[in-house]
């Protein structure tokens, strides 16, 4: 009877000292330790994503806002031709308006003068022309040069942005295998390691 009673008191003993919350603090250790591991690759992930999509975007506004200004210098340009060319048909009026007094006054000089000033006339409107053409002709192409530099800027940026991270994704696979299988390991050796224990407890 008394033997009896040793025996259940051991037994009462030895489930005694491995107490439950031991192995669930434990393991609580483990989960949270990974968890937060995990959730700060995820925010940084984001966080480099997001810094991405910002540059991309500030660099696409970049490229509108000089589009913008390079049409409002076009347009400038184009106001002022229009401009030179009211002038000079401002200025052709005049001489017109000069002839006809001067063919009432004096017939024969004034048909000298005519075909003098007609052909004075043809060389302003000629020299005129072939100005507006050599100005508008460089800007025209530096324009297209610098839109074609820019596009080609930003879709190469774009490109090489989601090759980046193609090639992040490809990786992250890979980490969050190996962060799964280090969390794992992690976990049998805690496991292993409260076995070790209850064993020697079990032992002494």
């Amino acid at each position: 009877m008394a033997q009896k009673k040793i025996e259940a008191v051991h037994a009462e003993e030895e489930k005694v000292i491995p107490t439950a919350e031991e192995p669930k603090n434990e393991g609580l250790f483990v989960d949270t330790l990974w968890d937060q591991y995990e959730q700060s690759l995820v925010r940084a992930r984001q966080m480099r994503e997001s810094r991405e999509d910002a540059y991309i975007n500030a660099l696409r506004e970049v490229i509108k806002f000089n589009k913008q200004y390079r049409k409002s210098l076009g347009n400038l340009f184009e106001q002022t031709k229009k401009t030179n060319k009211e002038v000079v048909s401002g200025f052709m009026q005049q001489m017109n308006a000069r002839r006809e007094e001067m063919m009432n006054e004096e017939a024969k000089a004034d048909a000298e003068m005519l075909n003098e000033r007609e052909e004075l006339k043809h060389q302003l409107k000629g020299v005129s022309q072939q100005l507006e053409n050599l100005a508008l002709t460089p800007i025209k192409s530096i324009f297209q040069v610098i839109d074609q530099l820019e596009d080609t800027f930003e879709k190469s940026t774009e490109a090489n942005i989601a090759y980046s991270r193609e090639r992040r994704n490809a990786w992250q696979h890979v980490t969050d295998e190996y962060v799964k299988m280090a969390r794992n390991t992690h976990g049998e050796i805690v496991n292993r390691g409260k076995n070790s224990v209850k064993e020697l407890f079990k032992v002494n």
